[in-house]
């Protein structure tokens, strides 16, 4: 029986995260632009722009990720807890019927404050849903599965993150060609009307979903109880997890503002490329997510596949502000892709290894608040650093270099130090 409904929710869990995968990442080529349209900066369709001076939408775009990231952080930190208590079906349904309305807020707004606004009902609507999916899968799957099925609903996003931009391009490629360009505004809002739908579905989707991982409320005080039951190395361990989360998140917060500001003002400014470069990065990740959970599992050991993929990655954050090929950021990006699958999904198996059972979606919430917070403040500080230092030039031994290096290399130092972290203070557990 409880094989049963590991196989069926995890089939309904990948269902939805790749139909509503598909419709996020349909948004993210066209996203900025839209910003940068709503702002002024864009007057035209981007293809048709000379230089756009992305730079100066850095702090708005820095914002919209704030909005998200400060919204995220304690839903996903309160509602681990609580979904560990009224049970997690309910709370995910909920955040997903979210997830459409804030699609639908979009789509009716035309002002910065409302998409801020809606942005923050997205961080909400992601806060009760995939934080509580990834602990509902890991409170339904045998330990040594554990890994697979992370990394096959992983694997999931990744599918979805091929597909969704190179559509999304191509819906908005599909109006522009019809309407001969039409309305700039909704144009470039085309691929959140999709979003909508796709939103609806995956709502749909999750009606099926088990009623498994929950129980009454009067059992909040058994979640505290196991909660300081937790073994000391666990504990010290899942400790050290949040702190590198938190730092974690503040380096990726720089970088979510940074990149995209980077990528259309110095390499290429047509959104068709924008989507190949999301694709390929997602298409590569996908095997090594795969493997990844698969050689966890079978070597029965996590950390090493997390450590391996943070010195890599972290490594390529001094690389990129020295690219102004598009083919050489292809292949950067393509590295940062596959250690970020290799070591995802034995980070998530990992932390369901050491937390408790019955408190998986508290740890996991927890996790998540830490991060997201360390995100909305790396959201600001990154489009501020962006905004400042993008038009300046910095002396490094004897060679100028742009000053988008500082963004870029203020990540990369975070990121070792939290590594160094990592490897001191987390340990695995033995049995």
């Amino acid at each position: 029986m409880r094989e049963e409904i590991f196989h069926r929710t995890l089939i309904i869990v990948v269902a939805a995260s790749f139909v509503i995968n598909i419709g996020f990442s349909a948004l993210s080529p066209i996203f900025p632009y839209l910003i940068l349209a709503i702002k002024g900066v864009l007057k035209e369709l981007p293809e048709l722009s000379g230089m756009i001076r992305a730079h100066e939408g850095a702090v708005e775009l820095g914002f919209l990720t704030a909005a998200f990231m400060i919204t995220r952080a304690p839903t996903a930190g309160a509602i681990g807890f609580v979904s560990d208590v009224i049970g997690k079906k309910k709370t995910i349904l909920l955040g997903m019927a979210l997830y459409t309305a804030s699609a639908l807020g979009f789509i009716l707004s035309n002002s910065l404050l409302l998409f801020i606004v809606f942005r923050a009902l997205q961080g909400v609507a992601s806060g009760m849903v995939w934080p509580v999916a990834e602990a509902l899968l890991a409170d339904v799957s045998p330990r040594w599965s554990r890994g697979k099925a992370i990394s096959i609903y992983t694997s999931s996003m990744m599918i979805a993150q091929i597909f969704g931009p190179s559509l999304g391009v191509a819906v908005y490629k599909l109006y522009v060609s019809m309407k001969g360009g039409g309305d700039l505004i909704f144009a470039l809002k085309t691929p959140i009307v999709l979003l909508a739908l796709l939103s609806l579905s995956s709502l749909l989707t999750l009606l099926s979903l088990p009623s498994v991982g929950g129980s009454r409320v009067e059992r909040f005080g058994e979640v505290v109880r196991r909660l300081r039951e937790t073994p000391r190395r666990a504990a010290r361990s899942l400790r050290v997890m949040y702190i590198n989360g938190a730092i974690n998140g503040f380096a990726m917060g720089i970088i979510q503002t940074v990149m995209i500001v980077y990528i259309i003002e110095r390499v290429v400014k047509d959104p068709v490329y924008i989507g190949i470069f999301f694709s390929i990065f997602a298409l590569l990740s996908l095997p090594t997510t795969l493997l990844a959970g698969y050689l966890s599992d079978r070597f029965r050991r996590r950390k090493s596949f997390v450590v391996f993929g943070y010195l890599i990655g972290r490594t390529v954050f001094f690389i990129i502000p020295l690219i102004r090929s598009y083919l050489i950021l292809l292949i950067v990006g393509s590295l940062i892709s596959l250690v970020f699958g290799l070591s995802m999904p034995a980070m998530r198996a990992l932390q369901a290894d050491l937390a408790m059972e019955g408190t998986r979606g508290s740890v996991f919430g927890l996790q998540q608040l830490f991060l997201n917070a360390g995100t909305f403040i790396g959201s600001i500080v990154g489009g501020y650093l962006t905004r400042i230092y993008a038009v300046k030039k910095i002396m490094v031994l004897g060679y100028t270099l742009s000053g988008y290096i500082v963004p870029f290399w203020t990540a990369g130092i975070l990121g070792f130090l939290t590594t160094a972290f990592f490897i001191i203070f987390v340990e695995e557990r033995e049995d």
